[in-house]
């Protein structure tokens, strides 16, 4: 992570704060405040430790982080990936104490973990990555899950019926051996968030963004293989046989969750150094958007990709959490298309409950073009489809949690045959005398 944000420094979009600040609200505050503001605290309250946030907020930062052109498509570069993952998981290397200041007892207490809202449960580690080895293999599984700090050595932590739980069960009880990773390599912290099948690791993704030259070691108990560049790494077992209360916390859409009992991990080694940067997402701010919407943007180009001629842009409003609302702006080959395309996203995407289609002369991106397009092209009683009683989200509180939900399809585009001419949007060809007036009229104030 440190060549990371050398990076962001380098290009002015690393905001470095001088002034000592609690780990208790305080740094939240400002991560919230300007989300978009990648940060790096130097000094803590409570910890020698430094705390970095909102480092991954807009793709741009995430394209810096991954050495890719800021031309290149998030998505379709994270699509290549996943489909020609690295036969191999990157260079691995014996554990090498001597690479770390300190290789000593967990204590968490040592870490600058946040509190990021007023009615949070406590102290949450939000950007740590959960490594567990698939069972019978070497291959590692990496996830992110919110963990409650419990005390010096333990953390209740929020699983979800995905591939770490499925490990678990697959271990018939036992204690499942895990390493959390804080401070990883970005294209590791991208990997980490993207929904694969069972049985990939996302290590092999990760070296394929990085060009084969991921570099791992294992780590000194649980011989799990951890990056080499990571600021800070824990290791322990998670063990589903000890439940801890966990919640409230605040999740994706800004709400409160609610309090479950929920798997404790018991810590015994951690590993940092003394300019270890400590790494945190704030729940609900739009870098959480961000890595909760990609996974369901990949679904739905795919799902569309063998529906639809073609797709202008997909835009998964910032304002619905990136993961509620999706606008397509699409070219039709047949008057179905916008039906079966809001049938496609919904099917893809579970979360889905607001899907609004354009033609491909709209800007997805555009608010204020798509209103126009429901303002011009809509009819309610021939562009509607809604579905009840759909698979839907829990962490929508409109859905009582229960992830039933009913959705609702808008389709704003044009029937092919007709006269596109009445629904054309009126220009003005500018001269060059002319544009250069206007250009120092909205330059002025």
């Amino acid at each position: 992570m440190k060549d990371f944000l050398k990076r962001l420094n380098e290009t002015n979009r690393l905001k470095r704060v001088s002034k000592e600040l609690s780990t208790d609200l305080e740094i939240s505050s400002m991560l919230f405040a300007n989300q978009d503001q990648a940060y790096l605290f130097e000094k803590v309250k409570e910890s020698s430790l430094a705390v970095a946030g909102n480092l991954y907020s807009t793709p741009h930062t995430i394209k810096i982080g991954l050495g890719i052109s800021t031309s290149e498509e998030l998505a379709a570069f994270t699509s290549r990936s996943i489909d020609s993952p690295s036969p191999n998981k990157g260079h691995l290397s014996r554990f090498d104490k001597s690479s770390w200041d300190y290789s000593v007892d967990a204590d968490l207490e040592k870490l600058p973990i946040l509190k990021h809202y007023d009615r949070e449960a406590g102290h949450y580690m939000t950007a740590g990555i959960v490594a567990a080895k698939f069972p019978g293999t070497d291959l590692e599984n990496l996830s992110f899950h919110r963990m409650l700090v419990l005390s010096k050595n333990k953390l209740a932590t929020r699983i979800v019926p995905r591939h770490l739980d499925q490990i678990a069960k697959d271990m018939k009880g036992h204690k499942v051996p895990v390493s959390i990773i804080i401070g990883p390599p970005p294209a590791v912290f991208l990997s980490a968030s993207l929904q694969v099948q069972y049985g990939l690791s996302e290590y092999k993704i990760a070296n394929k963004m990085m060009n084969e030259k991921l570099e791992l070691e294992s780590s000194e108990e649980t011989d799990i293989a951890v990056p080499l560049d990571s600021e800070i790494i824990l290791e322990g077992q998670l063990d589903y046989n000890e439940l801890a209360k966990e919640g409230p916390f605040v999740d994706l859409t800004g709400t409160y969750d609610d309090v479950r009992e929920q798997p404790v991990i018991t810590l015994t080694r951690m590993h940092y150094r003394k300019d270890s940067v400590y790494q945190a997402v704030l729940a609900g701010s739009r870098e959480h958007a961000l890595f909760m919407g990609l996974p369901q943007e990949l679904k739905i180009r795919e799902a569309l990709s063998k529906s639809i001629p073609k797709v202008r842009g997909i835009n998964l409003t910032p304002s619905s959490n990136g993961y509620f609302h999706c606008v397509l702006s699409i070219e039709k080959g047949n008057d179905g298309d916008g039906k079966t395309a809001i049938l496609n996203c919904f099917a893809a995407s579970h979360p889905l409950k607001l899907v609004i289609v354009v033609d491909g002369d709209v800007d997805p991106f555009n608010l204020s073009e798509v209103e126009w397009a429901l303002a011009t092209r809509f009819q309610a009683d021939r562009g509607i489809v809604q579905i009840n009683g759909a698979r839907g989200s829990s962490l929508d509180p409109s859905s009582a949690k229960s992830a039933v939900t009913a959705k609702l399809g808008l389709d704003a585009t044009l029937p092919l045959k007709g006269d596109k001419a009445k629904f054309e949007r009126a220009r003005i060809t500018v001269s060059s005398t002319a544009g250069a007036m206007i250009g120092r009229s909205s330059g002025s104030s």
